[in-house]
């Protein structure tokens, strides 16, 4: 692991871009929980680059910010904490799991996706139960509803980053470190 250099920081920005549009796209739907798919672009980004912890802490804020920037969150700044557990989660599943399976891109990226949907939720709990109340009766309803969506997310990102991580390893000599 070694400091991020410009054109990691280039590839990050790209990813992170990519995931912000595809996102954005998503956003209409008008749920109350988005489904957060730019999880899956700097999960990718540091499975690729391995960066030290504290830059993918770094990348997991970037991500929160740009997800907070797009309508239809209930609690947009929840996307600050959600995406760091996130990030968090990808960089040790990973540490863990690359020398164990090929498949760790997969694992590592439906962990962090399932901790940082779950971080959001309990986060905007704390702070907007009232309105999650309002919208859905009783908060079983609201888990009810959102797990699924959480799960849903989870399995995109996971197949997401998996194909495109083995595509980084055929199109470049650049697969994950």
């Amino acid at each position: 692991m070694v400091p991020v250099n410009s054109r990691d920081a280039g590839l990050i920005a790209v990813l992170l871009a990519a995931g912000t549009l595809l996102q954005y796209f998503i956003s209409p739907l008008s749920l109350l929980l988005t489904p957060d798919v730019i999880t899956a672009f700097f999960c990718l980004g540091i499975i690729l680059i391995r960066p030290k912890i504290h830059e993918a802490l770094g990348i997991g804020i970037a991500g929160g910010f740009l997800s907070m920037l797009i309508p239809g969150s209930i609690l947009p700044s929840a996307n600050l904490v959600s995406g760091t557990a996130g990030a968090f989660v990808c960089y040790y599943s990973y540490e863990y799991f690359q020398d164990w399976t090929d498949l760790a891109p997969l694992v590592t990226t439906f962990s962090a996706t399932l901790v940082s949907g779950c971080t959001f939720v309990a986060v905007a709990s704390v702070f907007v139960f009232g309105t999650i109340i309002s919208r859905f009766g009783d908060y079983g309803t609201f888990v009810v509803t959102y797990l699924p969506i959480i799960i849903g997310t989870a399995v995109l990102n996971a197949v997401i980053v998996q194909l495109l991580v083995l595509l980084a390893g055929r199109v470049t000599a650049r697969g994950p470190a």
